[in-house]
Formats: structure tokens, C-alpha cells, sequence
């Protein structure tokens, strides 16, 4: 697999329903953060709402080092 620059948009699937981490504007029921569900046909298309910032504090993404995923529409 090719490195994931920071900053960079991505799509993260769920390897088992192949659904999109996807997120909108509502608000959770649990926490005053938004909602965060699965979405999307099994060949990754879905909409806006699947779009993710990686963010980071290097040039890539490294699996030692924190990082966070920013929604991209809200």
C-alpha cells in the first residue's frame, strides 16, 4: 500500500459491510459531536459525507505517531 500524505482526503470502509465512515449534521444522541454512521454501495460510491481530512503532525500518515480524521463537510 502507498503511503497516505497528511492532510490528504481519504474514504475509510468497513472491511466487513464495505460501508463508507460517513458523517452529516446531525447531532448524536450521546454527545454534542455530530453523528457518525456507515453509508455507501459496496463498491465505495457514496457522497461528500465519506470524505475524511488525515491529520497529522508529519508528511505521512505513520502508525507510530498520533493522528485524527477530520470531516471534510462539516
Amino acid at each position: 500500500r502507498a503511503p497516505i500524505k497528511c492532510n490528504t482526503n481519504i474514504r475509510l470502509q468497513h472491511s466487513a459491510t464495505k460501508k463508507n465512515l460517513h458523517s452529516h449534521y446531525f447531532s448524536s444522541p450521546l454527545s454534542s459531536n455530530q453523528e457518525v454512521s456507515c453509508y455507501g454501495d459496496d463498491d465505495g460510491e457514496g457522497d461528500s459525507g465519506d470524505n475524511w481530512t488525515v491529520v497529522c503532525n508529519n508528511d505521512y500518515w505513520r502508525r507510530d505517531t498520533p493522528v485524527k480524521f477530520r470531516h471534510v463537510d462539516t
